[in-house]
């Protein structure tokens, strides 16, 4: 009798501690939400519905929205597993493609390379050690060079655009750049800004037919003793995007089936949780001209170029970009 009574207060203190538990987190989930209103300074605050107050008005999450990361990666090789942390290449071409799957739209939200923010450094089995400030783009090689890689990139930039919602990612080696360029018969474009640098052809004014490795060389060339030669390669990056999409959509036709046309030729250098039928709808969807950069000022570093971006000019893109006002 003793120890049933002994269990049986046992019993009744852990379901006193359950209640208080349960009562405690009713208390504080009401609490951060009450709190979730907007502050002096107007900034963006979320609650558990993905609605924000920014500036006196009311947002709401556009359900429509798929965000993909795009990453370009600075390695011509193949994609490979890699055993050591910071041997897997850099995300030289950052690209945020937002679909509306209303609209069947695109909008772009390009991403320096240089934008400096908290990295996490990993150990070889994967697992956390650390964060230190540096370049964006040195992140995607803290990974093994396949998915955790993405994933890191992935976690990162959506946190540096304010724990934007990122649902997908599609990473590309450079030597698929020269593949796809060929494989759709070339790529044709007038070149606003003279490039001689990179290709004697490359004049201002003038239409061009890129090559594969013109392709290649185009996107990819930066004189990295000459501060700020990032952002006329992002420049020349989505000069060259739209012209690539009107040739890809050529080459497809009416059928629709980027996935089959085009994936046995770049599986080898490309990294995707997309679907197949992911992958057409979002190839198919008409490019909004618009192309928006996440905003900050350039600077050099000590090494290289570092890019600090302006918190308050991001938070009103952010809201533009991804949020509806609530009428």
């Amino acid at each position: 009798m003793k120890n049933r009574k002994i269990i049986g207060i046992t019993v009744c203190i852990v379901l006193m501690l359950a209640i208080v538990i349960a009562l405690a987190g009713y208390i504080w989930y009401h609490m951060d939400i009450a709190s979730a209103q907007e502050d002096d300074s107007g900034t963006m605050q979320n609650d558990q519905e993905d609605v924000v107050y920014y500036q006196g008005k009311e947002y709401r999450y556009n359900s429509d929205l798929v965000n993909v990361l795009f990453l370009g990666i600075d390695t011509s090789e193949e994609v490979t597993l890699q055993e050591m942390p910071g041997t897997a290449g850099q995300s030289d071409s950052i690209l945020l493609l937002s679909m509306n799957k209303k609209e069947h739209t695109v909008r772009i939200l390009q991403v320096s390379r240089d934008a400096m923010t908290d990295i996490d450094l990993l150990d070889v089995s994967g697992n956390y050690v650390t964060s230190i400030e540096a370049q964006v783009a040195t992140q995607y090689a803290y990974g093994n060079g396949e998915k955790s890689s993405c994933w890191a990139a992935k976690k990162t930039i959506s946190e540096l655009l304010y724990s934007l919602p990122i649902d997908a990612y599609l990473s590309m080696n450079l030597e698929g750049i020269s593949i796809i360029n060929d494989a759709v018969g070339g790529v044709t474009l007038t070149l606003s800004e003279d490039a001689t640098q990179i290709d004697d052809s490359f004049q201002k004014g003038k239409t061009v037919t890129l090559t594969g490795k013109q392709a290649e060389a185009f996107v990819r060339y930066r004189n990295t003793a000459v501060s700020g030669s990032n952002q006329n390669r992002m420049e020349r990056q989505m000069q060259y995007l739209p012209a690539l999409l009107k040739a890809i959509r050529n080459k497809v036709g009416n059928s629709g089936d980027y996935y089959q046309t085009f994936y046995s030729l770049l599986e080898p250098y490309t990294v995707t949780d997309l679907s197949a039928d992911q992958i057409n709808e979002l190839a198919s969807c008409d490019l909004n001209d618009d192309v928006e950069t996440v905003p900050g000022t350039l600077q050099a570093g000590e090494e290289h170029d570092e890019f600090y971006v302006d918190d308050d000019a991001l938070y009103a893109l952010i809201i533009d970009m991804f949020y509806q006002e609530i009428r």
